[in-house]
């Protein structure tokens, strides 16, 4: 189905639960080209629209502004689903198709094929090999501390990696984590967005093709979506629902529950279907309630782990604590100077991206024309092998000095000169020997 198609019967579904005084705070999917279509369009017909900015602290660089709208009353945005988004960053740095350049190194699937490899290696081989795309275990598993420790313990020279792991884990952190502080995880969000900022100013300025050297499309409009998404959900719950905000269950990890449980019961259910199982349904998911867990969080190639309902640890008096304006404020600039500190890791200056001398041109090696100097450039010096070569009462010191003017001199040298400098070389030598031996 198009987003034509699919826009009517997502406003039937949500207006039929505001009849029925359920609050919508969010919309999310997992991140299909639809979806996000959907997602659009349905923004586009908000009665009406807030914006809110965080000042950018990076100099000549635009603000996050971010969008979300008040749909019947209600204050409504959108975001994606953080473990779809997780997973999609996983295949991107597996796949092929693109080669991600960041500054000085490399983020390649070679790399995490031979720390999958290695012994005491937190990756399982099928984490690597003939893996399962939709495997929510293994993607959890990659971007993991315990792979971030194992790689710079072990494979300090996977510098790309070990950035490209932490930024985006980090980021799907900030949702799915169940202890932090909303500041803290807005922290995790606003150094992501920093970070992807910087990262595709370099490959602007250093004439890299975004569509061969970055992620892919999809994956930047889906982790912009789980950038702006989460940013706006912070800001709904302080300024219009004032309740605690449990990010992680702003995914459609639940539908996804429901619908394996139902497939469970009839592989290819009909509506009628539906309807008649959903006393069965109601048993299969308070078991996956009590229990805790639906699945073991070590399995291999498992397909989906569900685990919104895990709320052990929970705090809601932290998670009912939002930082005000002034304090988002100073976290973008923290979260500024790490994005920093990760360029610079990666060999490059982060004042060189952004300044205004630095976006009007484009930063390219000379030419190879540019390393050879013209004939008449270096004829005095050439005059100087000629005379001194031909004179053979000259000294020692005379040859070592000449030698000494030649090899300092800022001129580039064409291929002759390096070849006579090699004679004057063996000459000084050989005169060297023979005062040797005749003293």
């Amino acid at each position: 189905m198009d987003v034509d198609s699919l826009l009517p019967l997502l406003k039937k579904i949500i207006d039929g639960l505001h009849s029925k005084g359920i609050s919508i705070v969010s919309y999310a999917c997992d991140g299909t080209e639809v979806e996000r279509g959907v997602q659009r369009r349905f923004l586009d017909q908000f009665t009406s629209k807030r914006t809110y900015k965080i000042r950018n602290p990076q100099p000549g660089c635009n603000d996050t502004t971010v969008t979300y709208g008040i749909y019947n009353g209600q204050a409504m945005c959108m975001v994606q689903d953080s473990k779809h988004a997780l997973k999609t960053m996983r295949n991107n740095l597996f796949s092929g198709a693109h080669l991600l350049v960041l500054g000085n190194f490399t983020a390649t699937f070679q790399h995490i094929l031979l720390v999958a490899q290695g012994a005491g290696s937190p990756l399982y081989s099928r984490d690597v090999n003939k893996i399962d795309r939709q495997d929510d275990n293994a993607a959890v598993r990659l971007f993991s501390a315990e792979t971030l420790k194992y790689m710079a313990d072990n494979h300090p020279e996977f510098a790309g990696e070990i950035v490209y792991l932490f930024v985006f884990g980090e980021l799907i952190d900030a949702y799915q984590n169940r202890h932090i502080p909303h500041a803290e995880r807005l922290k995790l969000v606003l150094r992501a967005r920093y970070f992807l900022d910087l990262w595709e100013a370099f490959l602007g300025k250093c004439g890299y093709r975004k569509d061969h050297y970055f992620i892919s499309r999809e994956a930047e409009d889906i982790i912009r979506i789980i950038i702006d998404g989460f940013i706006a959900l912070i800001i709904i719950h302080r300024d219009h629902v004032r309740g605690p905000l449990l990010p992680w269950l702003h995914s459609s990890e639940a539908c996804e529950h429901v619908f394996g449980n139902a497939r469970q019961i009839v592989k290819d259910f009909t509506f009628l279907d539906f309807i008649y199982m959903i006393p069965k349904l109601r048993i299969k998911l308070r078991e996956s309630v009590l229990r805790g867990k639906s699945s073991d969080s070590k399995a291999r190639a498992a397909g989906y782990n569900h685990t919104y309902f895990d709320n052990e640890g929970l705090d809601l008096c932290v998670l009912s604590t939002y930082p005000s304006d002034e304090e988002i404020t100073a976290i973008a600039g923290q979260a500024a100077q790490e994005a920093n500190s990760l360029i610079s890791f990666l060999g490059l200056r982060p004042e060189d991206l952004f300044s205004p001398q630095a976006v009007s041109s484009v930063v390219r090696l000379p030419g190879i024309g540019a390393w050879f100097q013209e004939e008449e450039e270096e004829t005095v010096d050439a005059g100087l092998f000629e005379n001194e070569l031909d004179d053979e009462t000259g000294d020692n010191v005379e040859l070592q000095a000449i030698l000494d003017h030649e090899e300092n001199s800022p001129i580039s040298r064409r291929l002759a000169i390096d070849e006579r400098c090699t004679n004057l070389t063996a000459a000084a030598l050989a005169m060297a020997a023979e005062d040797t031996s005749v003293v």
